[in-house]
């Protein structure tokens, strides 16, 4: 990842400082943690005792428990396979790791949670095995989670290929890559796609806008339409991945590598790339003075990413649209509106001279609503369009429950000083008039 030397002090200084928190509590955890094993790269603490204690099945007699053992399994091939096969950059020795030579693993208790990746690295806890000047990046796994079951000790160590690359932690970008990522290793196949592989490209406003408040489920709309369009069958030939990882098999005879397909490696690996060179674009024109954790996760960062996604699927794909990074463009998010509070729930109620009018909204897709629009004479079911600040409905399309079904209905929601309302022009077939709705809270 190409870097800006005179931010270096800065970022020195970040690590410093969560380093010293991070060793604090490491250094509690080591006096719990005392057994450890050791599988390339990889270091995993762990205890036999009190509440940390890891499930004690040693099936193969090795000493060292099944459990412990399968964790650093699935740790190690998936390092290997996206940062030795797939040639994703590795975060053992990469710039923000200069003198990071192996991954600590500790087996605790965590609660409801099942894993946790570190974005800071530390002194390596001292083994036989290591050197005094030996550090690591760390991720914590729960004491009690089953890797032949469960993607966790996989899903935090691209976290930590993430952390390596770039600085951006938006969690559509971070969880939404990483749920495309445990795919390497599951049996299912690409997952769920939500959105069309051939677009458009870019995608709506409306869809971004969606899609920057998106974690998870960021995979399907995004992450896999693109790994769909760019990599059909994503197969993974024997040659290609080796024999140490081909043969791996956990405490159950199982293989750790559950199949031979991921589609859009080649892509996602581009994309990671490319970001180590936004962040810095980002960090000088959102003139930051470090990468704080505020800093990291802000909204701001989202069109930075977007534009990297776009411009390595433009590579592929020449009929990819332009996304460029403007000033007016800084938050993939829109401000709000009075609009906004038109949402489904919302009961709106006429002004004094139309005291018996309200309008309750039923449903809100997109740009369309239902409404149920009553007086004490009629009852109607409207649908109509709402965006930004407008509001309407044409006669044609109101279900008269009670009474007659009106007219055309053209609103405009504004605010004042007493809240939000919405100021209507109705037009019959031989009349026309006006009336305002104020929204209840």
């Amino acid at each position: 990842m190409q870097q800006t030397h005179r931010r270096a002090p800065l970022r020195m200084m970040t690590f410093i400082i969560a380093g010293t928190l991070l060793f604090s509590a490491s250094t509690a955890s080591a006096q719990q943690h005392k057994e450890h094993h050791v599988l390339g790269p990889i270091r995993v603490f762990y205890t036999t005792e009190g509440k940390d204690a890891v499930q004690l099945d040693d099936v193969d007699r090795t000493g060292v428990p099944d459990r412990v053992e399968d964790i650093a399994k699935q740790v190690w091939a998936a390092h290997h396979l996206f940062c030795d096969v797939l040639k994703f950059p590795d975060p053992l020795g990469c710039e923000r790791y200069k003198k990071v030579n192996c991954i600590q693993v500790t087996l605790r208790d965590l609660g409801g949670g099942n894993g946790l990746a570190f974005d800071s690295s530390q002194r390596a806890r001292q083994i036989p095995e290591g050197k005094s000047t030996d550090r690591a990046i760390v991720m914590s796994i729960n004491c009690k989670l089953n890797p032949m079951k469960n993607i966790t000790p996989a899903h935090e160590t691209f976290h930590l290929v993430q952390y390596g690359a770039t600085f951006f932690k938006n969690s559509w970008f971070l969880e939404g890559m990483t749920r495309w990522s445990e795919h390497a290793l599951a049996r299912e196949g690409l997952g769920l796609v939500k959105y069309s592989p051939r677009g458009p490209w870019p995608q709506k406003l409306q869809h971004l806008q969606q899609l920057s408040k998106m974690k998870y489920d960021a995979e399907h709309v995004l992450w896999n339409p693109i790994a769909a369009r760019t990599d059909r069958d994503g197969l993974l030939s024997n040659k290609l991945l080796g024999k140490k990882l081909t043969s791996l098999r956990y405490s159950d005879g199982t293989p750790v590598l559950r199949d031979r397909t991921l589609q859009g490696a080649e892509i996602m690996r581009d994309i990671v790339i490319e970001l180590g060179k936004l962040d810095d674009v980002a960090f000088e024109e959102l003139k930051y003075d470090s990468w704080s954790e505020k800093n990291q996760r802000a909204d701001k960062n989202s069109p930075y990413i977007y534009k990297a996604v776009m411009d390595v699927y433009r590579r592929r794909f020449p009929s990819v649209g332009p996304y460029e990074v403007s000033a007016g463009k800084r938050s993939m998010v829109q401000k709000k509106t009075a609009g906004d509070a038109f949402q489904v729930g919302s009961v709106w109620k006429g002004e004094p001279k139309f005291k018996d009018l309200k309008l309750t909204v039923l449903e809100r897709s997109e740009g369309r609503f239902k409404a149920r629009f009553e007086s004490q004479g009629w009852v109607r079911e409207v649908s109509g369009t709402a965006n930004g600040n407008s509001v309407s409905w044409k006669v044609k399309d109101v279900r008269a429950v009670k009474g007659n079904a009106g007219g055309d209905n053209q609103g405009t929601i504004v605010s004042d000083d007493r809240g939000i309302r919405i100021d209507f022009t109705w037009r019959g077939s031989n009349n026309q008039g006006t009336f305002t709705l104020r929204k209840q809270d």
